[in-house]
């Protein structure tokens, strides 16, 4: 298979949650326009660049020891790739505090939706470096990055009448990604457990963006 092939594979199955969840919407919630999926997905797409960005300034990994995987998949992976998405998805959601009927699970959709960009590129990244995580990533990494979104955006729209609460809500996003890349990065841990990580945190997730049918743009 050339390697130009097996490009347009890691694209298209990267990208193909994101086709699936946008017919979803479409079909369904009606208060994201295509305008506000595009916009949000772009969000989630930029976020990689600031997320790369701290990370490299990091010292590289060393050791093999449990508390340099910890750090590595709590802190230097999810907690900086969960803030990281915050910066260009504020515009986002500032804007949507402004909108008619914004409400919690409006700012929860957007944020997963800039979740599935995120993963989108993160995954095409990995596919080219490495095609055996790809295996996992592609069943794992949209619902994981998506469930991790809603739970950030929900906590934004809660963040101003319960910032306890709130912050709660983002150390749980943090926890559930570090668990993702521990099952993933563990040399003691089975990576196929990454995959009832991922899901049972989407549906556990979903039921946020189901609270509103309506609002236009």
């Amino acid at each position: 298979m050339s390697g130009i092939l097996i490009l347009l594979l890691l694209l298209l199955s990267a990208a193909l949650p994101v086709i699936i969840i946008f017919v979803w919407f479409r079909a369904r919630k009606r208060f994201i326009t295509p305008s506000w999926f595009l916009a949000s997905l772009a969000a989630g797409l930029v976020s990689l660049l600031p997320a790369v960005l701290i990370q490299s300034l990091f010292p590289p990994p060393g050791g093999t020891g449990p508390g340099q995987l910890f750090f590595s998949v709590f802190i230097r992976i999810a907690l900086v790739e969960e803030a990281s998405r915050f910066i260009p998805l504020a515009p986002l959601l500032a804007a949507g505090n402004r909108r008619v009927n914004a409400g919690k699970a409006f700012y929860a959709s957007l944020g997963f939706i800039a979740g599935l960009g995120f993963a989108m590129v993160e995954n095409a990244t990995y596919g080219i470096a490495d095609i055996n995580i790809t295996l996992i990533r592609a069943f794992t990494a949209a619902p994981l990055h998506g469930a991790c979104g809603i739970r950030a955006g929900e906590a934004v729209f809660i963040f101003r009448q319960h910032p306890v609460k709130a912050l709660f809500l983002f150390i749980s996003v943090v926890l559930i990604h570090g668990a993702y890349n521990l099952m993933i990065l563990s040399p003691v841990l089975p990576s196929i457990l990454a995959v009832p990580v991922a899901y049972a945190a989407l549906f556990a997730s979903l039921h946020v963006i189901g609270t509103e049918r309506s609002g236009e743009n």
